[in-house]
């Protein structure tokens, strides 16, 4: 039992104990120190009465044989107890290493998981990073181009404003100009009908007299385009010279301005040329007609009033 108890223990090896186990062993123990301890008292006792001399009933050394056992006694219990101690010791060392094994698997593994999420995590960082800064520069290179774009617009806007500003002075010049020409020409005896001015002569003459004359104002011989032209000219009740005339190609009317004929107001029968003193190469419009068929082909050499055309 003693070498039982004085054994080194095996620290090598893991124990498990439940509380039902343990208290078996801490029992032994005590039963253990307990043998040990009456076994050395009683071969102290044989010893001491082989030794000592016999001094009858009356002898006084009794006491220190109390004194040993005691002591002895005291030192069997501090062994079990330092015996229990180091065993609990043991089991506890034991459980904790186990413990502290297991905590450090799982910790190892849920760090492993752990840190591949982080590099998955930092993996996807990584790219979300280099496609912002892909927007970035994308954004930055619009952005300068829609720069330089509004840069351009506003130059442009401002030369246009500017060319606008010129225009407006310009055309305020030119209404005034308009206003001073068409009183000017009010006063001379000229008339106003949509955009154009006519003015009718006083006097008689041919009809390449009329047109010279007409160029001498700064106009021409009139140039019917609309039937409202037609009549406001026919209403004028007077048989005057137009600019329309085949003198360069017989049978190819033309206007002064070389545009071909298109619009049309001739009298029945007419052009007829039958004019026995000459040709029939120029146009008038008879007063006495009806307005929008008033034309009248004669020759240019007889003597009519004329309307002269200016477009202001």
């Amino acid at each position: 039992m003693s070498e039982a108890i004085y054994a080194e223990p095996d620290m090598n090896k893991k124990v498990k104990l439940n509380r039902g186990e343990m208290k078996e062993r801490i029992v032994d123990i005590y039963v253990s120190a307990d043998t040990l301890r009456d076994g050395e008292t009683s071969t102290k006792r044989e010893e001491t009465a082989d030794t000592a001399p016999n001094n009858g009933p009356g002898d006084q050394h009794s006491e220190p044989d109390s004194s040993g056992k005691r002591s002895s006694r005291v030192a069997a219990v501090c062994l079990g107890l330092l015996c229990v101690l180091l065993l609990a010791g043991i089991i506890g060392l034991s459980v904790y290493y186990d413990g502290v094994s297991k905590s450090f698997l799982a910790y190892k593994t849920n760090s492993s998981a752990e840190i591949e999420q982080l590099q998955t995590s930092y993996n996807n960082l990584t790219k979300e990073r280099d496609q912002l800064q892909t927007s970035y520069n994308t954004l930055t290179k619009e952005k300068d181009q829609l720069q330089t774009s509004y840069n351009t617009m506003t130059k442009e806007r401002d030369q246009l404003q500017t060319s606008y500003n010129n225009l407006t002075k310009e055309r305020a010049n030119l209404q005034t100009e308009r206003d001073f020409l068409s009183r000017w020409l009010t006063n001379l005896g000229w008339q106003k009908f949509e955009s154009s001015w006519y003015f009718l002569s006083t006097e008689s003459k041919t009809w390449k007299e009329s047109r010279e004359d007409c160029l001498k104002r700064g106009a021409d011989l009139v140039i019917i385009n609309s039937d409202m032209e037609q009549t406001f000219l026919f209403n004028l009740k007077k048989r005057v010279w137009i600019g329309l005339t085949d003198s360069v190609n017989e049978g190819t009317w033309k206007w002064v301005d070389d545009t071909p004929l298109t619009t049309r107001y001739w009298n029945d029968k007419q052009p007829d040329s039958e004019d026995p003193s000459g040709e029939e190469d120029c146009v008038e419009i008879h007063k006495d007609w009806i307005p929008l068929t008033a034309w009248n082909d004669m020759s240019c050499d007889k003597k009519l009033n004329w309307i002269c055309e200016k477009v202001v």
